[in-house]
């Protein structure tokens, strides 16, 4: 019995220890993939502290690594027939819904035709969600300004703003798309 209880009462050490540093971490701006999350807040339920954020032009540098705060759940979806990991976006994701931001990546073109849709990726087209393996996380949906059209090259790395949305129920796009975007220079 002794050992058992040694156990758990290291066990909770651990997970102490855990809470305190992910309690550190939120303060900072981002939490961790571990943290625990709810379905998305309304807009009045989520405040941003701004002085958390690098800003450039108004808009938050957007970092990958501050979009993999994020789990999923797997559920069956009937009208697809299939299992489904669905988003449980992390506090520190839901506070960047509807936000002004600047993200980099690799685009990878949905077709060689101009036109204002196409996917960011956080790594290259071999090691992207759709051929290497990497998690839904690591790729957005960009949706150019309206009348702007460019064709983008495999793996072309490309700085973007936009405004962010997080989707977590519209299967024919990702889970995080940048609305009324811009290449910047």
């Amino acid at each position: 019995m002794a050992p058992r209880i040694y156990l758990s009462l290291l066990l909770l050490i651990a997970f102490a220890s855990c809470s305190d540093a992910l309690d550190q971490t939120r303060a900072v701006g981002e939490s961790s993939v571990a943290s625990g999350v709810e379905a998305l807040p309304t807009v009045a339920q989520v405040s941003l502290d701004s002085s958390a954020y690098q800003w450039e032009n108004g808009h938050i540098l957007l970092t990958w690594r501050m979009l993999s705060n994020v789990q999923f759940e797997l559920e069956y979806n009937e009208d697809l027939e299939a299992e489904i990991p669905m988003p449980l976006f992390g506090e520190s994701v839901k506070k960047l819904n509807g936000k002004p931001v600047q993200v980099k990546g690799y685009v990878i073109p949905i077709s060689e035709l101009n036109g204002p849709f196409t996917i960011l990726s956080a790594l290259p087209y071999k090691q992207c969600f759709f051929c290497g393996g990497a998690g839904p996380e690591t790729v957005m949906d960009i949706f150019l300004q309206e009348g702007e059209s460019r064709h983008f090259s495999m793996d072309e790395t490309t700085t973007f703003r936009g405004r962010l949305r997080l989707n977590s129920d519209d299967f024919d796009y990702l889970n995080y798309i940048l609305d009324d975007a811009e290449v910047v220079d």
